[in-house]
């Protein structure tokens, strides 16, 4: 995240409203842009189906459709992007630059594989057209591969080029179900096919941008290099696993539960869905300014203290260090639980105030608010899981998230009944954020010994 560090300090550090208005707007770019564009697309295209009268089984096998795409393929790669993510950083700070762009393309061709198999299965045994089987599985291959490209533009600078990306894919899609539909053409297939032609160039136009930035040889022999990095961080895919699986489990068991079938392709809770969809927004202002927070305050008091550490500094400013970072730390955690606690409430009001004009039901609204609370405590146990992380404690965040994991599916099992949807994800997140705060204070009081004396004595290579 260098890139949007220096530009995120560049415009905080200057006076007034406006560059502070900026700078907010530049994080928001950068980190919610595409998800904003891909959401915004999707609302889009459901609102065309649904003024051109397609009908209604077209447009449930298509959102049904389009929900399997994005859960899975983000499931399915959140292990591999996890430990690349470790594996690219530790290439940069080492300056192992040739070997990024093989470690994309072998991470990639990994990712795929795994990602093949629930493809070839839905194949052979889903009862859908072939046009409509091949054209959805398109859509999801091409977002596993945008899914793995992401870990590596976060190295670049060309963060507006990337938010470009996801608006020229998602407008494609979007015009070509507009022209689909304007040429009386409301099959399914070709709404898949369309996704899956917006999604293909936005890939494709962030491969040109990582081919750009990382193409320095054209060396093919190092593709799998990465995998070495197993032996030292095998816990990262763990890790990436888990946290993958929480954030759509509560859903699939909803699904399970309380669904239905839709074209005995796609068992679906539509009530449900539209009001997790609903829900999501509400924690993007957290994502926002976590990104502002740690780039503009918690980074510089972490890379004080590891400076310290690494030039020799005398003990007494290494602990004052370490006591600084502690209480930024903390400060920002706090800062941001507030402000986002805030937010879910206005949220909370404003889905029981308008929700009911797009024709919620009672029971959807109190879904929806549920699901605001959990989001929220969602968002921050993931939040501090990844902060862990900074702090190098992958023993603690994977056990963090595997906690996290098991209370989803206990509460998932035991409140499984209409009247207790989204309690589930709130009953298994407040205790796994206790647990990790738990744990990141843990790990910041005995910062010291584990800097100096939890390494090993020899590094093996």
């Amino acid at each position: 995240m260098a890139g949007i560090g220096f530009q995120l300090k560049t415009l905080f550090g200057r006076e007034g409203i406006m560059h502070r208005m900026k700078a907010v707007a530049y994080a928001s770019l950068v980190t919610v842009g595409p998800m904003i564009c891909c959401m915004v697309g999707m609302i889009a295209i459901y609102l065309l189906m649904a003024f051109a009268d397609t009908p209604y089984l077209e447009r449930q096998l298509f959102q049904s459709g389009s929900s399997y795409a994005f859960a899975f393929s983000f499931m399915l790669t959140s292990p591999i992007s996890l430990f690349t993510t470790r594996s690219v950083s530790d290439r940069l700070y080492t300056g192992q630059y040739r070997s990024l762009l093989p470690s994309f393309y072998g991470s990639l061709q990994i990712a795929l594989a795994a990602a093949a198999v629930p493809a070839l299965v839905f194949l052979f045994l889903a009862p859908l057209s072939l046009g409509a089987k091949v054209a959805l599985i398109v859509m999801y291959m091409a977002l596993c591969v945008i899914w793995m490209e992401v870990v590596y533009i976060s190295a670049m600078k060309a963060y507006r080029n990337v938010a470009l990306a996801f608006l020229i894919g998602v407008s494609l899609a979007v015009g070509l179900v507009w022209l689909l539909i304007r040429g009386g053409s409301h099959s399914v297939a070709y709404l898949f096919a369309a996704m899956a032609a917006g999604f293909t160039v936005t890939a494709g136009l962030l491969l040109v941008q990582i081919e750009r930035f990382f193409r320095l040889t054209e060396d093919t022999s190092r593709v799998y290099e990465f995998l070495r990095d197993l032996r030292r961080h095998p816990s990262l895919l763990g890790t990436g696993l888990f946290t993958g699986l929480c954030m759509f489990e509560h859903q699939i068991a909803q699904w399970i539960a309380n669904g239905q079938w839709i074209g005995g392709s796609f068992r679906v809770s539509p009530l449900y869905d539209v009001a997790v969809y609903f829900a999501v927004l509400s924690v993007l202002p957290t994502l926002i300014w976590f990104v502002v927070s740690v780039e503009t305050t918690f980074y510089p008091k972490y890379r004080q203290y590891y400076d310290l550490v690494l030039t020799n500094g005398t003990i007494g400013e290494i602990d004052k260090a370490r006591r600084e970072l502690e209480k930024v730390l903390f400060s920002e955690l706090a800062k941001l639980m507030g402000m986002q606690l805030a937010f879910s409430i206005f949220a909370v009001a404003a889905g029981i105030k308008f929700l009911p004009y797009i024709g919620f039901t009672s029971l959807q609204i109190d879904t929806y608010n549920i699901l605001v609370m959990s989001f929220y405590v969602y968002v921050m146990t993931s939040i501090i899981l990844l902060l862990l992380l900074y702090f190098d404690d992958r023993r603690g965040a994977l056990a963090v998230s595997a906690v996290f994991l098991v209370l989803n599916l206990v509460s998932s099992v035991l409140l499984s009944a209409d009247k207790y949807q989204g309690l589930s994800l709130f009953a298994g997140s407040f205790p796994s954020l206790l647990a990790a705060l738990g744990r990141l204070l843990y790990r910041t009081k005995r910062l010291h010994y584990i800097t100096f004396s939890a390494q090993p004595l020899v590094v093996r290579q």
